[in-house]
């Protein structure tokens, strides 16, 4: 298989799970209003602090076991090693859910204590300690999905999972006003009947079976991946866990409604396109052209990303206008910080991948923990004085560093000739575009709208006139552009 033709598969499985998280977030847009409008920027800030907690300690828990079950299923040829594999990641995660969130649930006052400073917060706690469960038990099952690659099932199951969350939360929230516990009760009611589900479905096409061996083999790939994972989850969410220490739950409300606007492309693209290159980088490593597909990977994930990233720029204050209260408004200040940060964030991934393929595994904990510390030396200098547009500003730089210190470790073990002068020449265009904006006259709603689409479509156009397409590229296009022709307009 050629390597367009390996990449025409890779980004079709993404396309698919691209789909499921459009979905999802059109499910998601619709809950905007509601969070807007039912509950106060309080409130949503204390939900962003709970869900903090539930995604710091889940990656503590699961034990980098999705990475580990991705890596040990394509190394075992025999189907019986990988139902081995399966089974065995399956019982560990299932039996520590329960544990931790068992040890979690008894100290739910000490935490409501630390955080706020008094336990009338503990019962939100405990209900957020509970579906801890569920996070760990549909780990394997969902990580199962992804290396059978049958990505229309598991964007079906979390489509199905999303809108039973949906009616849920507007039952709850709207029609019997419950409000914050609105949402910990459907969150609970969600993950009981898909945990059921799917590890039915996992036991039911596995079997039940455990291999010490192989679960030691996992753990001992998997453990160093804890203090990555975990680093990068306290990467995310360190600038809320400063703003609740300098400024307000309130200030945490609008800045978590501004994040969710701005990484809605890592939702919609980012999300999608690690689901598949977990396995998918695993699965091509021995071909000889492998890195010249990694780098070309990365070379159109940011292209794809960088365009979105431009138009959301464009419109994103007409669109909080619209879908938020008037209270999270300035939420859409916060925007463009975040999803320039999203354009870092997602590289990482790629920029680290010799890592995965050379079993130095032991140093991805670094490539977190190095722009950790400088989130926390920033966000201790800046936060205090600039509030969420500091936490934006520190976000960018938290992320950027992270890429670079991944692509530097990672060279020294399996080098890659990236095509940085590329994306270089991407996010000058962009600028160049986002600058033109600045200069547009007054002018009404809808021809504001046409012209910003305007300006948004002008970017890969523009790329052409800076050479940035490369003949193999041009020869594709015109492929796809005959064909085209024949099928739809030639007839």
């Amino acid at each position: 298989m050629g390597m367009f033709e390996e990449l025409k598969r890779f980004f079709g499985h993404s396309v698919v799970y691209g789909i499921g998280n459009i979905v999802g977030r059109l499910m998601g847009f619709l809950m905007i209003p509601v969070y807007t409008r039912y509950l106060s920027p309080k409130e949503y800030g204390l939900i962003e602090i709970l869900d903090l907690n539930v995604c710091i300690i889940s990656a503590v828990l699961i034990a980098g076991f999705a990475a580990s079950l991705s890596k040990y299923y394509f190394y075992y040829k025999k189907e019986d090693d990988r139902k081995e594999v399966v089974s065995s990641a399956l019982i560990f995660n299932v039996l520590t859910g329960f544990l931790g969130s068992l040890i979690l649930f008894v100290f739910s006052r000490q935490f409501s204590l630390v955080f706020f400073k008094t336990d009338i917060y503990t019962y939100y706690f405990q209900l957020s300690f509970i579906t801890l469960i569920f996070e760990a038990c549909l780990s394997t099952p969902f990580a199962y999905l992804r290396v059978k690659e049958v990505s229309i099932l598991y964007v079906t199951i979390s489509i199905l999972r999303m809108f039973l969350g949906l009616v849920l939360n507007i039952y709850f929230i709207v029609f019997l006003h419950m409000g914050i516990l609105g949402v910990l009760y459907s969150g609970i009611i969600v993950g009981v009947i898909s945990s059921l589900c799917l590890i039915y479905y996992t036991i039911k096409d596995v079997g039940i079976s455990f291999s010490y061996s192989k679960l030691k083999e996992m753990f001992v790939f998997g453990v160093p991946l804890i203090p990555a994972d975990l680093g990068m989850y306290l990467l995310n969410y360190l600038d809320r866990l400063f703003l609740n220490k300098f400024c307000s739950l309130g200030i945490i409300g609008v800045y978590a409604l501004g994040c969710k606007l701005g990484m809605i492309l890592n939702s919609l693209i980012g999300q999608p396109f690690t689901m598949i290159w977990v396995a998918f980088r695993f699965e091509i490593a021995e071909r000889e052209d492998a890195k010249e597909i990694y780098a070309r990977i990365l070379t159109y994930f940011e292209f794809v990303l960088i365009f979105l990233t431009l138009g959301l720029i464009f419109f994103i204050k007409d669109i909080v206008s619209v879908i938020a209260g008037k209270e999270f408004l300035e939420a859409y200040k916060i925007v463009p910080l975040i999803a320039v940060s999203c354009l870092f964030f997602g590289a990482n991934y790629v920029l680290r991948v010799g890592l995965y393929l050379e079993k130095k595994t032991k140093w991805v904990p670094i490539t977190v923990w190095v722009p950790l510390i400088l989130t926390v030396i920033l966000s201790w200098i800046i936060i205090p004085k600039y509030n969420m547009m500091g936490a934006g500003i520190i976000k960018i730089l938290s992320y950027f560093s992270m890429a670079a210190t991944a692509w530097f470790i990672s060279q020294r073990f399996y080098p890659i000739s990236y095509e940085f002068k590329r994306i270089l020449k991407m996010l000058l265009v962009a600028i160049l575009l986002y600058l033109i904006s600045f200069f547009l006259p007054a002018m009404p709603l809808w021809l504001s709208l046409i012209v910003k689409s305007l300006l948004t479509i002008t970017f890969p156009i523009l790329l052409y006139f800076f050479n940035f397409y490369d003949e193999k590229e041009k020869e594709k296009v015109r492929e796809l552009w005959l064909n085209y022709n024949e099928k739809y307009i030639v007839r």
